[in-house]
């Protein structure tokens, strides 16, 4: 009788195997599909978000730049202000709020795939890819 229910239920586990494997593969299937039509739209996000990113950078470290040439408390705040309004520029230049930033620079940050297509557009963008 033991051998009976043992029989039976691997019998059972291979017929749900025999349903439940190419459902799951057929889900993966549609998963990878899905996400090769939205690469365009992601990679196109990212390309937007690379060069803001770049200029960021570069308004950050002209701002630091300046800040250590700069003894006086009003023109620190007068380059603080720059700042700011340069970064916003920026953002407004490249049709991104700073809420779709910050939830690029997180999904950047935690998805090694979006990060990984993100350094190629940074070395793109850089000049540094071409070699």
């Amino acid at each position: 009788m033991t051998y009976a229910r043992f029989l039976g239920a691997v019998l059972t586990a291979l017929a749900l195997s025999t349903v439940l494997i190419p459902s799951a593969l057929h889900a993966q299937e549609q998963e990878q599909a899905r996400e090769q039509e939205l690469a365009p739209a992601v990679q196109a996000q990212l390309r937007v978000y690379g060069a803001v990113y770049l200029a960021m950078v570069t308004a950050r470290d002209d701002f630091q730049r300046a800040m250590g040439h700069s003894h006086d408390v009003q023109e620190r705040d007068r380059l603080r202000q720059g700042l700011r309004e340069s970064l916003a520029e920026i953002l407004v230049e490249n049709e991104l709020t700073a809420e779709e930033y910050e939830r690029i620079t997180l999904q950047v940050s935690i998805d090694a795939q979006h990060r990984e297509l993100f350094d190629q557009i940074l070395e793109e963008l850089s000049g540094s890819g071409s070699n």
